[in-house]
């Protein structure tokens, strides 16, 4: 189960584990899903898949993003443009920091064994690798920013309302003008 509040909340149970991002920078809204699936609907690099569990609300926003890596990989070495903190929920595997400018058996900085219920933190712009065993690994990834998701003037609803059958997101006239304290 994962989700996501836009003001305090309370979580109780037994025999459970997880995680909790608080981003003050942030308000999100009600959001709730679960449970996560065996696979992820979208592409991702070296065989992997991914889903958008929590969707930003609008583009540059937070998401949650679930990650699946199948069984025996290597992941190319990459890096992303903000932190990334995350938690395994399936499978086992190793994050592995590596240092670009290594000869290549040096390049090796830190590695993270990875069991279901770690918790990872991996910095912006830091080198990384995730290495599967023989089940795969499975993540649930919170990104703090996006590039991606809808604005002001480019979102379903305006870009699916037709006037003569033009789409209002053409007809700057009639759009709403939103000032920054109605954001």
């Amino acid at each position: 189960m994962y989700f996501s509040l836009a003001e305090a909340g309370t979580l109780c149970g037994e025999g459970s584990a997880g995680m909790v991002v608080t981003y003050l920078a942030h308000r999100g809204e009600f959001s709730l899903g679960g449970p996560v699936a065996a696979v992820g609907r979208l592409a991702y690099i070296d065989g992997g898949t991914t889903s958008l569990l929590v969707a930003p609300l609008e583009a540059g926003d937070p998401c949650l993003n679930a990650l699946y890596m199948p069984a025996q990989v290597v992941q190319t070495v990459h890096s992303h443009p903000s932190d990334r903190v995350g938690i395994v929920i399936r499978g086992a595997g190793d994050c592995i920091a590596v240092e670009e400018t290594a000869t290549p058996d040096q390049r090796v900085r830190d590695r993270h064994a990875l069991r279901p219920g770690t918790v990872f933190y991996i910095s912006a712009h830091q080198p990384h690798q995730f290495c599967t065993g023989a089940m795969g690994l499975d993540l649930i990834v919170f990104h703090p920013d996006s590039d991606m998701g809808v604005t002001h003037r480019n979102h379903p609803m305006l870009r699916r309302t037709l006037v003569d059958n033009i789409s209002a997101v053409d007809l700057p006239e009639i759009q709403t003008q939103m000032s920054a304290r109605q954001n």
